[in-house]
């Protein structure tokens, strides 16, 4: 967990590194559903698309305008997108590597074009020290994706050796009793389950974040806790949590996993005010310090741990190359981070910010 804005609403990011490569949420996180108009920023790095973002969000909150903040996955000072609520409104980087393109170009989508304040001229003469950081910050990416990979592998050896185990009986009746107590006295809805995408964590240039954004919003966080590293347990009891929330209709908040898309991490429940989440001993720390109500559930009782130890040497084997795989990940994330601050570095003293001010309060005015 990393305190990023804290004086800001709610945080969330819209992407993530994992072991497929980057995977975008933007098409769920910004659809329809919740945005009538999009603006899309275009622009490299250093040109001030997180700052023209970041005064947005700052000017729609002192109007009185609930605000979504969606932090970049690989460098989380930084913004991918936000979301204006009471107005329908977006504002994202349409930049690589999660490239929009508008549908209904005019009428859905903007385009901004701060790139209009570069010299392009001067970036031209930069233009093999600019190619040399691209060609580096794709390597590092690449291998990072690599040891994603590796991680993933050693993650379903080891969960293939606890599978045999798992009694998934017991899981599933304790993930139902635990939404039925949550929705003790809602009744069943009559209309069809709402589903959000909200990620609240990423594998980032600043090490793997855990963001606090369901609990703060809960009254009650609870909180599934694995036997040992990488069980994927947690993931088991949190999908049997899902599919039954979403038999009696309920409006859901669900976060992935930031290593294995689709695989649900976080859940929070904003008619009952509950988060449902993997155990994490900070996040649980923070919880305490802010008197929230927890509840812990240990998974070690789903798992016929006796029957499991006579391969706890192999098991211990498989998870040790699995962190190592995760801190060489982290490694070549943080070396993605390095080269890009350096072509950021080349991009500010070719980039006009009178102009990208001057672009940047036109919209802020139209927008607000």
């Amino acid at each position: 967990m990393i305190d990023l804005y804290k004086d800001m609403g709610e945080k969330y990011f819209a992407a993530s590194n994992t072991k497929d490569g980057f995977v975008s949420y933007f098409d769920d996180v910004f659809s329809e559903k919740y945005c009538d108009r999009i603006y899309i920023l275009k622009g490299g790095p250093g040109v001030g698309k997180s700052t023209f973002m970041k005064k947005l969000a700052k000017l729609s909150e002192e109007k009185g305008f609930g605000t979504e903040y969606f932090l970049c996955s690989s460098d989380p000072y930084s913004l991918d997108g936000i979301i204006i609520k009471e107005k329908r409104v977006a504002v994202i980087d349409g930049t690589n590597p999660h490239s929009v393109e508008p549908a209904m170009a005019g009428v859905r989508e903007i385009i901004v074009d701060l790139g209009r304040a570069w010299d392009t001229d001067l970036l031209l003469e930069k233009k093999d020290e600019i190619t040399a950081l691209s060609h580096q910050k794709k390597k590092y990416y690449n291998e990072c994706y690599s040891f994603l990979y590796s991680k993933s592998v050693m993650d379903s050896l080891l969960y293939n050796l606890l599978f045999p185990y798992i009694l998934f009986d017991k899981l599933d009746r304790s993930a139902t009793r635990l939404v039925k107590g949550i929705f003790k006295g809602y009744g069943k809805s009559d209309g069809p389950a709402s589903v959000k995408t909200r990620i609240t964590s990423a594998m980032s240039t600043q090490g793997r974040i855990r963001l606090s954004t369901f609990e703060d919003k809960a009254k009650m966080c609870i909180f599934i806790k694995e036997p040992f590293a990488d069980s994927r347990l947690p993931a088991h009891y949190l999908s049997a949590v899902f599919d039954y929330a979403k038999n009696i209709g309920a409006k859901i908040h669900v976060s992935f996993n930031p290593e294995r898309k689709n695989e649900i991490d976080a859940i929070f429940f904003p008619e009952a005010e509950v988060s449902v989440s993997v155990f994490d001993e900070a996040l649980v720390s923070y919880c305490d310090r802010i008197q929230k109500k927890c509840r812990i559930i240990n998974t070690a009782r789903f798992v016929d741990i006796k029957g499991f130890s006579h391969l706890k040497p192999l098991r211990k084997f498989y998870s040790k190359l699995s962190e190592n795989m995760q801190k060489m990940a982290l490694e070549s994330l943080e070396n993605a981070g390095k080269a890009h601050a350096e072509t950021e570095k080349i991009y500010r003293p070719c980039t006009d910010y009178g102009t990208v001010e001057k672009i940047t309060n036109e919209y802020l005015n139209k927008i607000i």
